[in-house]
């Protein structure tokens, strides 16, 4: 907090100056002392040509000490730039204390201060069970300012022995490693990298690295993982094989011979993965094309591990890759994720059961972290993109792909007397990551996000969705299970087009084909919850039409809402039949259709919440009726629901009116949808 970080300035304003002397002294030196071995000279023999040796190995040393002075000043001015912005930051870190209450020591510790606080505040924070930890996450806060300086200065330090270290120069350089660098380099994340990446080599090799080696590791990932100067070296000295070999290596640590004292190598692997994903944020850059052109080899290539050596199996290089990849730190370009997914697609084509592995299922727990099949794999980490989803996926031959692709990627083992054998089957996490990214490409929301919330749809997200529906309304019953919960978030955060389409008397301008969404819809509610979300979410989109303005023909959505809910309820029951039908989970429904609708007005809030309660009290008359009849008209059954509709909209547009005059209308509107549902359905 008192360094005077000017002087590092100064210093470099006179190394740079030395750098001028030297050059004047090697232009004397040549001038006068070399050029008597030079052309034109009487002098011969053995001490001649040794003269000439020796005088150009002097001139050589004057050259690289120019270099050699240049560079200390690059590395000091640097190393001022990085300690002063991380200064400030310190300093912000104290008065960010300092204005949450807190007295903060000169050794960065944080106390509440008592004397600033009014009475009332102060004693409430004498009797908060939690004051300490409060405290103690202050303190933390500025510990952590102060570590990036600490790691930015051990960074320094290792730039500038290595600055001063000679190596084996370049031409005329005959003191073999005793002289001055005639290459050293002004760039500190330059020499981390170099030292990074020899201990990396050192570790995937399978050498037992000493503690503080590891620990320089840990800081060197911890201070410029983000920082392509850095990334780029590292990632480029490794290559794409010696990354693949550290992966391996740290995941045998973390989940087979260490997982008690894994945090070390988890940290690695996180500043591995964040790493790599900044060496490759640019398409443009030699670092990004020798990557993946060295993973197209690579990613092929089959190694052992101590994890699936365990299965008697080896890992793939994509395996391997993608596992860092959801494991790891970092945020993946769009390129890099896009040219993966289509190296991987392309590995499989003709190969369908190149992923497929024997043992355990490659999931939960203790093996779910593994990428046995890579292409979901990466799905899932590009789902944490949504612009990159989208832009993916909405690509008609990459849909096509992944639908037709081989999922059953393990071999589940028969037993039959003395004998074993195996046939293919599905994993227990089968198309997760392909899940994850549909809903991220079609609604723009990364589904891990702990708060989704509804965000305006760009073209990319509309023909996602139109891609979806096109090619899922082809697949019938062979609509993946795993899929239709997915799916259900993706129908209610597209619920102004769903309603738009279910309503539809007239088929020629619709964005979706009827049938299609019929069928999406069948399947989706043949699992409970999912038909259930699907439903909460898609009485939001109906109210909000009824409260649409500048309505030129305000009767036609209250007449769009019925035949809404007897398509919908027309696709239930051939999905699955009015007496197959369970009970849902209310609070599961409402939380995972909620992140995916938007905010609406707080009228259409209310009228929303309204007909959801008429609804819910439906669906359970319908649960405790149990009709056994298939061919019961089950829009009827939506009767509390339909009229709350028709109050809605009659608030409106119609309030002084009787609510029986416009029941007739939404009966015959919900079977109108009904039978259009039927006859798209076949």
């Amino acid at each position: 907090m008192t360094t005077d970080f000017g002087q590092l300035t100064a210093a470099a304003a006179k190394w740079e100056s030395m750098a001028g002397e030297f050059k004047k002294v090697e232009e004397r030196y040549r001038d006068t002392v070399q050029k008597i071995t030079m052309g034109g000279q009487t002098w011969t023999g053995v001490s001649a040509g040794a003269a000439h040796t020796n005088f150009a190995g002097t001139r050589y040393e004057y050259s690289a000490a120019q270099v050699q002075a240049k560079a200390i000043a690059g590395l000091l001015r640097d190393a001022h730039e990085q300690f002063t912005d991380l200064k400030k930051k310190v300093e912000s870190a104290r008065d960010d204390a300092v204005k949450a209450g807190m007295r903060v020591s000169e050794q960065g510790r944080c106390t509440f201060d008592f004397s600033k606080a009014d009475a009332g505040t102060a004693n409430a924070a004498r009797h908060d069970p939690d004051l300490k930890n409060v405290e103690n996450s202050w303190s933390q806060h500025i510990d952590s300012a102060v570590k990036a300086i600490d790691d930015a200065d051990q960074g320094v330090k290792i730039a500038l022995e290595a600055a001063c270290a000679d190596g084996y120069g370049q031409k005329n350089d005959v003191t073999l490693g005793t002289g001055f660098n005639g290459e050293a380099q002004g760039d500190v994340e330059v020499y981390e990298a170099r030292n990074a990446e020899d201990i990396a080599t050192r570790l995937a090799g399978g050498e037992k690295i000493p503690a503080a080696e590891m620990a320089e590791l840990q800081r060197s990932f911890r201070d410029n993982s983000g920082k392509p100067e850095f990334s780029q070296v590292f990632i480029n000295g490794l290559g794409a094989k010696g990354t693949i070999e550290l992966t391996n290596r740290l995941n045998d640590q973390i989940h087979v011979k260490n997982p008690a004292n894994k945090s070390d190598f988890t940290d690695l692997q996180k500043g591995l993965g964040a790493t790599l994903a900044s060496a490759t944020q640019d398409p443009k850059s030699e670092t990004y094309k020798k990557f993946r052109a060295e993973m197209q080899k690579e990613g092929l290539e089959r190694r052992n591990t101590s994890f699936t050596d365990l299965r008697l199996e080896k890992a793939y290089g994509y395996q391997s890759l993608v596992t860092l990849m959801s494991q790891g730190g970092g945020d993946y370009s769009k390129q890099f994720l896009h040219d993966m997914g289509d190296d991987i697609m392309k590995a499989e084509k003709g190969r369908e059961d190149i992923w497929v592995m024997k043992g355990d299922a490659y999931s939960g727990k203790d093996t779910g972290w593994f990428a046995n099949d890579p292409m979901d794999g990466l799905l899932g980490v590009m789902s944490r993109d949504p612009e990159a989803s989208a832009s993916y996926l909405k690509d008609e031959d990459r849909m096509k792909h992944l639908l037709d692709r081989n999922w059953e990627v393990v071999l589940e083992a028969h037993e039959h007397g003395n004998s074993t054998h195996y046939s293919a089957s599905l994993d227990g996490d089968e198309r997760k990551g392909f899940a994850a990214a549909l809903q991220a490409g079609a609604t723009g929301i990364d589904p891990s996000s702990e708060n989704p919330k509804f965000v305006k749809h760009s073209p990319d997200n509309v023909a996602v969705f139109n891609n979806i529906i096109g090619r899922f309304g082809e697949a019938g019953d062979e609509f993946p299970k795993s899929l239709r919960e997915p799916m259900a978030n993706i129908l209610v955060n597209h619920g102004d087009t769903v309603h738009q389409v279910t309503s539809s008397v007239d088929m020629r301008s619709l964005p979706v084909e009827q049938n299609d969404l019929y069928e999406v819809i069948k399947q989706v509610s043949k699992d409970q919850d999912s038909y259930g979300a699907l439903n909460y979410g898609i009485n939001q989109a109906m109210v909000s039409d009824i409260h649409a303005a500048g309505q030129e023909h305000p009767s036609d959505s209250l007449l769009r809402a019925g035949r809404t809910v007897g398509f919908l309820e027309e696709a239930r029951t051939a999905a699955v039949g009015p007496a197959e039908t369970a009970a849902f989970d209310q609070k599961w429904m409402f939380d995972t259709a909620i992140g995916y609708i938007p905010v609406v007005s707080g009228e259409v809030q209310s009228g929303f919440d309204y007909v959801v309660e008429k609804w819910m009290v439906d669906e359970q008359k319908k649960l405790d009726q149990e009709h056994s009849d298939k061919s019961y008209e089950s829009y009827k059954n939506r009767n509390g629901q339909l009229m709350a509709l028709t109050e809605e909209w009659m608030k409106l547009h119609d309030k002084d009116a009787s609510l029986f005059n416009y029941q007739d209308q939404m009966d015959e509107a919900a079977l109108a949808g009904a039978n259009r549902a039927k006859s798209v359905g076949g």
